[in-house]
């Protein structure tokens, strides 16, 4: 064997022995480093999956548990007529008139079984009620405004307004749902619980929703026709205003705590003084003084 076969030989040899190093080091390092660096990190995102999972786990139980502490009774029957003097207590108390309320039958709630196939397992139980009630938009914006404020889980499915031949005065129609669950701890009571200040509009947002009245014909001339024409005291100090009510030059006295009659609007005579009287107008306080129009106060008068 000649000197240049021998190098190319022992050249075939070598690149022969580099391949089989090669081979043995991918078969028996690198490729099982992989598969562990692949399970590693497969194993690393279900652990990151089951953390996040306990996390919403949590949210939710405690959210669950605050549900269960706003929730009805969980006897269905006395849910549903405790709910049914609140929700008539909060009716009258607002000043709604001649309000009818119906409850409509428990009806329940299922889900599937996580641990029964094919079974599903009851929670809880929602029932729907029916009120119907005439009232002012301003005594409406005040029960909707309780209504909010309230823990109850409740809501309103629907609401429908019409006018009423009587000016200021609409038709009420409304649909409420409330839930109870079997996990609430309240067995014959409502829960007491109640939104923060935070968490719910003030009743300043609902007075601008009575501001801008869409049912009233004449609204705002109405504020301008109310004029405090007068002040007098009897002979026992009890002080009474004279208020002009319409464009006519209707007169009407109006003692404190009394309303002043005007369809339109709920105006209350506050306090009487010797030289003005204060008034809630839509629950806004205003001072008036003799020839003064609410009007021209709560700068809602008509500029010609």
């Amino acid at each position: 064997m000649n000197p240049r076969t021998k190098w190319l030989a022992i050249g075939g040899l070598l690149v022969i022995g580099f391949y089989a190093a090669d081979t043995l080091y991918r078969s028996w390092i690198e490729t099982p480093t992989q598969l562990l660096n692949a399970e590693l990190n497969a194993l690393t995102k279900s652990m990151r999956e089951t953390n996040d999972q306990q996390m919403i786990a949590q949210k939710a139980g405690k959210r669950l548990e605050s549900y269960a502490a706003r929730a009805l009774p969980y006897s269905a029957q006395l849910a549903r007529s405790g709910y049914q003097k609140w929700l008539l207590a909060a009716v009258e108390q607002n000043g709604l008139q001649s309000p009818t309320i119906d409850a409509a039958q428990p009806v329940a709630i299922e889900l599937k079984s996580r641990t029964k196939k094919g079974k599903r397992q009851s929670i809880g139980f929602r029932i729907g009620y029916s009120l119907r009630a005439r009232a002012t938009l301003t005594k409406l914006a005040q029960f909707l405004h309780e209504f909010r404020s309230s823990g109850q889980l409740h809501k309103i499915r629907s609401l429908a307004l019409n006018p009423t031949g009587k000016e200021g005065l609409l038709d009420v129609n409304m649909s409420i749902e409330v839930l109870g669950l079997d996990a609430s701890p309240n067995k014959d009571q409502l829960s007491q619980w109640h939104l923060t200040d935070e968490a719910i509009a003030s009743l300043g947002d609902y007075k601008k929703f009575v501001q801008r009245n869409l049912f009233a014909r004449g609204f705002a001339k109405a504020l301008q026709d109310v004029e405090l024409k007068a002040i007098t005291f009897d002979r026992l100090g009890t002080a009474q205003a004279w208020f002009r009510i319409d464009s006519s030059g209707t007169t009407r006295t109006v003692g404190i705590g009394d309303q002043v009659p005007l369809a339109l609007h709920d105006i209350s005579v506050i306090d009487i003084l010797p030289d003005k009287v204060l008034v809630h107008v839509n629950e806004t306080p205003y001072w008036l003084t003799l020839g003064q129009s609410i009007a021209q106060v709560s700068g809602a008068e008509i500029k010609s």
